[in-house]
């Protein structure tokens, strides 16, 4: 049975982005997962790189205890999505925080070259954005989004061969627009659909 790690960022508890992550997860566990969904805002997650964080890196301190939870975490999972809106063309300062200070060495990879407790995992990251995945993509953006977390940190750096990313696009905040409103639930459909397709 596979275990299914569903992390999502956003402020606001109704965001469309924890739609996205629990659309994920229930298409997961229909197919028989196990499913676990943390909000980086629900439980307090702290993104800020400390001194703590940086003894650790150098191998001068343990691994502060908020970290050591969400690799526990990382590591029992098979699949894992990673769900957030794009701010300013990048992650947001939440999901920055979770790389900088969770995905990091002596866990998802080493300085010698072995393989982290990322390897061979399946991972997912779902980006929420304003635009269209075509004008993401024609316009240079999804290039450097893709080179940036797929290639170098996960494919380069973790040994993750099986990440993509998948847009939810055309979104807008507030919006209660009819048409609009079917095109997301649409959307989430979609992201159901994903989830479910990854239980092996």
């Amino acid at each position: 049975m596979s275990n299914v790690l569903v992390i999502t960022s956003n402020p606001e508890p109704s965001s469309m982005t924890n739609a996205t992550g629990e659309a994920f997860a229930e298409g997961a566990g229909a197919q028989g997962a196990r499913t676990e969904l943390i909000d980086l805002y629900g439980i307090g997650f702290d993104p800020v790189y400390t001194a703590a964080d940086r003894a650790h890196y150098l191998g001068r301190g343990p691994m502060p205890e908020d970290v050591a939870a969400l690799q526990a975490r990382l590591a029992e999972a098979d699949v894992i999505a990673i769900v957030f809106p794009v701010y300013w063309y990048t992650m947001p300062a939440m999901v920055k925080g979770l790389f900088d200070r969770v995905i990091c060495r002596d866990f998802a990879y080493h300085a010698d070259g072995r393989p982290g407790a990322l390897a061979g995992k399946t991972v997912r990251v779902i980006l929420l954005t304003g635009g269209s995945r075509e004008w993401y993509e024609s316009d240079g953006i999804g290039e450097a989004l893709d080179n940036q977390i797929r290639r170098q940190t996960f494919a380069k750096y973790c040994g993750v061969t099986d990440a993509k990313l998948v847009y939810v696009d055309n979104l807008a905040m507030g919006d209660d627009d009819p048409a609009k409103r079917r095109a997301a639930a649409a959307q989430l459909d979609g992201i159901r659909e994903l989830g479910a397709s990854l239980v092996r």
